[in-house]
């Protein structure tokens, strides 16, 4: 919901402060947890190679009384006072030692182990954002060894084939009870329809959509809506372009394609990781796939990295150098494990091939000693493999040879007896071990649509970083892989569920923690999304109801947007507008000539058109909005209109470019 009417006041006051001005605070985010995977990515594998070994628990004294490895005594300081500021850098007596401006306080003491320029510069990023510390550092007691999956019994779940949503609200509901928290209620239906649409197919919708909505006394309507949205072919364009982000950063191109083609088809996601791990651009069926590995073959790490976050919600890069403190089963033989599946894999011109031989070593943190890394899955199971010999010098000459000759053919180089990364498949898809693969996807997809995950941050899904509903969770993947990983049902349970539906608005001052799920979360619409609604908002409504094929105009619509999508930021947890943004949509001359643009088929012309001005502001925020105006927003913008009833024309444009440029219109709520 939004701070109705306030921020009309300050925008027709200082209009030509543009967007950056309009902010409504019922749009902040309740819990920004972003810092977390900064913490777990940037700072906390600084902190155990050069910090730990005197400033936390496995100190055999700890020095000055400083504690780094607990977030309360880390805080707290040691015995002389705080070492951290939140929020403030300059201050914080830590960032003094490692920049060593002082040599007797200088950390760490040994000069050649000094930080490096972007440590330092990560550490003062993350004081200045209030040294966020993830949860899980704020006890002393020893961390649980056993991943909090394995606590959870089969008398724990729900039983087998009941619907998602009832399944997702029994959980969120006694939750919700057991913290004697009241959930909010439902939002009202022009909200939930713009909601659910944006969700859906990436849009907002059309007035004639939300009149039908709102009219409509079926008690069914909701789930007729989302099926409707559903069998949209936008709903296969719209999931096609968040999980192009979700596993290529939106590259778009021949691999959007191919999750067009595999949507269509209704392909499960094991099919889809199984696609992209075979990478077989020979096969019609799943051409495109192959550029999730073709981008990253030249760097083993990255698509280690990758494939771990990506398909199993882990990120176990920070094992690359040390164990992980706090994760037991994170250690660099599991890191060099995995990357081990993808180390025979390489580029081959518009190929990726993979070779029959070669094995990762790695030297362990503290020892002289080389390690031969073993096949090893993300459960600590060893996956076999056949044992094969180096070939020599001549042989991969040959080889070499072979490669350049199917480049310069354009054709794949041959396929090995053994594939190392169809062998991750067969891992993380087993019987039993599908844990980790079910328990991402649906994590990603709810934090999709709730704007918080299960388990935060989404990429750090170990045993010891336990979800808010564990037992939900478990239930939700056991469900996926018994729905053979349909991840279309998966979206439809979850949207209609009670809990996707509960108003954005809180009633009283202390909102409650995001991931009770008792009011929902405003999330930032993505840059497809906030595109194709300028379009589509900055078109004559009525031009709309009389589209002869519909879903053909939407599709325009997009392809236009395109150019909007271009100018915004991928939204993430902590999201805030930024100034280029603000600026795009404050003094771009892209805004008069296609969103405010006195032409036949927009939206403005058709308000010009109107006599009754109660009929064309209720057109204005229909469009653009998809509800009606409140009584004191009437009266703020009849005033405005009135004050410049000499100049109706800039008047009524500064009335649309007020709605489209307002954080309203900017989050999905």
């Amino acid at each position: 919901m939004v701070c109705r009417g306030a921020w009309l006041t300050c925008l027709f006051a200082a209009a030509a402060c543009g967007w950056a001005a309009v902010s409504s605070p019922a749009f902040a985010a309740a819990d920004s947890v972003a810092g977390e995977s900064f913490f777990e990515t940037k700072i906390r594998p600084v902190l155990v190679q050069s910090c730990y070994n005197c400033h936390s628990a496995r100190a055999t004294k700890l020095k000055g009384g400083l504690a780094l490895d607990n977030s309360e005594r880390a805080l707290k300081g040691g015995a002389t006072g705080a070492a951290i500021v939140p929020g403030s850098p300059e201050t914080s007596p830590l960032v003094k030692a490692i920049r060593r401006s002082d040599p007797d306080s200088a950390m760490p003491p040994d000069d050649k182990d000094k930080l490096s320029a972007d440590a330092i510069a990560n550490i003062e990023k993350w004081i200045k954002a209030g040294a966020p510390f993830p949860a899980n550092m704020t006890a002393d007691k020893p961390v649980e060894l056993k991943p909090w999956w394995e606590t959870i019994t089969d008398v724990q779940l729900r039983p087998v084939g009941e619907p998602i949503s009832t399944v997702v609200d029994f959980y969120v509901n006694a939750k919700l009870k057991a913290s004697n928290v009241v959930p909010v209620a439902a939002t009202d239906d022009a909200h939930f329809i713009r909601r659910v649409t944006l969700d859906l197919v990436g849009r907002i919708p059309t007035p004639a959509e939300v009149r039908r909505y709102e009219s409509s006394a079926d008690a069914d309507k909701k789930r007729q809506l989302v099926d409707r949205l559903i069998s949209s072919p936008a709903f296969v364009r719209q999931q096609a372009s968040e999980w192009d982000w979700m596993l290529m950063d939106g590259k778009g191109g021949a691999f959007r394609d191919y999750l067009v083609s595999a949507l269509k088809a209704n392909r499960g996601w094991d099919g889809i990781f199984g696609d992209v791990m075979a990478a077989d651009s020979k096969n019609a069926a799943s051409k495109g796939c192959e550029q999730f590995l073709k981008t990253r073959a030249q760097d083993q790490d990255k698509i280690t990295s990758d494939v771990s976050v990506r398909f199993f919600g882990v990120n176990v890069s920070c094992a690359q150098c040390h164990n992980h403190p706090y994760v037991p089963a994170w250690t660099q033989d599991q890191y060099y494990g995995m990357k081990s599946f993808f180390s025979r894999t390489y580029e081959a011109g518009e190929f990726v091939g993979e070779k029959e031989y070669g094995y990762v070593t790695f030297k362990p943190l503290k020892s002289e000693q080389t390690r031969r890394a073993s096949l090893l899955f993300l459960d600590g199971q060893t996956a076999s493999e056949p044992e094969v010999a180096e070939p020599d010098d001549a042989a991969k000459k040959a080889e070499r040879q072979a490669i350049e000759e199917c480049k310069k053919n354009k054709q794949p180089p041959p396929a090995p007896k053994f594939s190392r990364r169809a062998k991750l498949v067969e891992a993380g898809l087993a019987p039993g071990r599908e844990g980790f693969f079910a328990r991402a996807i649906v994590n990603q997809t709810w934090a999709r649509l709730f704007g918080q995950g299960l388990v935060m941050p989404v990429d750090q899904m170990h045993g010891q970083n336990k979800p808010s509903h564990p037992e939900l969770l478990v239930w939700l993947a056991r469900e996926m892989v018994r729905q053979k990983y349909d991840v279309k049902a998966l979206v439809r349970g979850l949207v209609l569920s009670d809990a996707y539906a509960r108003s954005s608005e809180w009633p009283g001052p202390d909102r409650p923690d995001a991931r009770l799920w008792a009011v929902a979360t405003p999330r930032a619409l993505t840059p497809q999304q906030f595109g194709t609604s300028l379009m589509l908002a900055s078109t004559d409504p009525a031009k709309l109801d009389k589209a002869p094929v519909f879903e053909a105009a939407v599709e325009r619509m997009e392809q236009d947007g395109q150019s909007w999508a271009g100018l915004f930021e991928r939204p993430s947890f902590d999201f805030q507008v930024g100034v280029d943004e603000a600026l795009a949509l404050s003094n771009s001359d892209k805004v008069a000539k296609q969103l405010l643009a006195d032409e036949d088929g927009k939206l403005v012309r058709s308000l010009l058109a109107m006599k009754d001005t109660p009929l064309m502001l209720r057109t204005a925020y229909a469009s653009v909005l998809s509800r009606v105006p409140d009584g004191h927003e009437m009266e703020i913008l009849n005033a405005y209109l009135k004050k410049r009833s000499e100049r109706p024309g800039e008047s009524i444009r500064d009335v649309v470019w007020a709605l489209m440029a307002s954080t309203e219109f900017r989050f999905n709520h």
